[in-house]
């Protein structure tokens, strides 16, 4: 159960249960068994109820002077206010209605003085409360400033064999479905990755070929210009010859029967000089054309042709 969440189901309290609530925080912090000895401590305080009524008896026997349960209540105040034994003086509302009637006992003592009242129930005068700052704490607390809080703080958990703030790691095991089923996400995924991963370097294939076959077109346009400048230039024509029909080309008169060629007189004149080379195999290259005998043709019969 929650600490203080018992001693709201208490009633009959003299006072406040709410003044109650911040006197149990500062007394005891909700502990039901706790056991404060006046001129020392115990080594740790009792976690059950048999626990708490042996070390009382054994307090008692050795003749000291203590307070007991959620509200502290002095050994000597138990059989005034109906705690009549141990056991019933750690029930936590018989204690907490004895504690409610000491204070609001103390409170009218002091004039309606909540500071002194409480100075009243930790050590009986109106003045030792506050040198011990054991009035300060119950007015923090009543102020809402505690540093006390209804929920414990954690306990830390120390590993056998480990140290402290050391963290430690879990082998997680799988089993073979687990495995199978890993696997074949994996391979899923993997299927999709490659096709991809072809294409990409089929795209980048590309690429670079188009880069040579750009860089190729970019090197015969820089060459270009020095081959044209590399060519020669045709002759120069002579214009005496400009416009003139060459020999092989110029037409040939209609002659008689039996009569030598007519040839146009331009004509004529650019075949006079030389033959052509090549025209002839019998050794008569280069001769001028006069030199030629003419071979009488046969007598025929003068006809006209038209």
């Amino acid at each position: 159960m929650l600490p203080g969440l018992e001693m709201m189901a208490c009633t009959d309290l003299a006072v406040p249960n709410e003044i109650m609530r911040h006197v149990v925080n500062v007394e005891s912090s909700f502990n039901p068994y706790a056991i404060g000895v006046v001129g020392g401590r115990l080594a740790r305080q009792p976690k059950n109820l048999a626990e708490a009524v042996s070390t009382t008896r054994m307090l008692e026997r050795e003749g000291y002077n203590f307070s007991l349960g959620i509200a502290q209540v002095n050994r000597y105040n138990l059989n005034r206010h109906g705690l009549d034994s141990y056991e019933k003086a750690f029930n936590v509302c018989p204690n907490l209605q004895a504690g409610s009637r000491i204070l609001a006992e103390c409170y009218s003592r002091s004039g309606n003085d909540w500071g002194k009242a409480f100075s009243c129930y930790y050590s009986g005068n109106f003045t030792t409360g506050f040198r011990h700052g054991y009035v300060d704490k119950v007015m923090t607390s009543w102020r809402g400033n505690s540093t006390q809080t209804v929920a414990s703080n954690a306990i830390p958990v120390i590993r056998n064999g480990v140290p402290a703030g050391t963290t430690t790691y879990r082998r997680v095991v799988r089993d073979e479905a687990t495995e199978r089923l890993a696997r074949r996400v994996e391979e899923a995924a993997l299927s999709r990755l490659l096709p991809a991963s072809a294409g990409q370097q089929q795209s980048m294939q590309q690429i670079q070929q188009m880069q040579q076959m750009q860089q190729m077109q970019q090197m015969q346009q820089m060459q270009a210009p020095a081959a044209v400048q590399a060519m020669q230039a045709p002759a120069a024509v002579d214009p005496r010859t400009a416009g003139q029909v060459p020999t092989s080309d110029a037409p040939v008169r209609v002659q008689p029967v039996g009569g030598a060629p007519n040839v146009w007189p331009g004509a004529a004149q650019q075949a006079q000089p030389m033959a052509a080379p090549g025209s002839s195999s019998n050794g008569m290259a280069g001769a001028p054309a006069s030199a030629v005998p003419a071979t009488a043709a046969p007598p025929r019969d003068a006809a006209l042709v038209f």
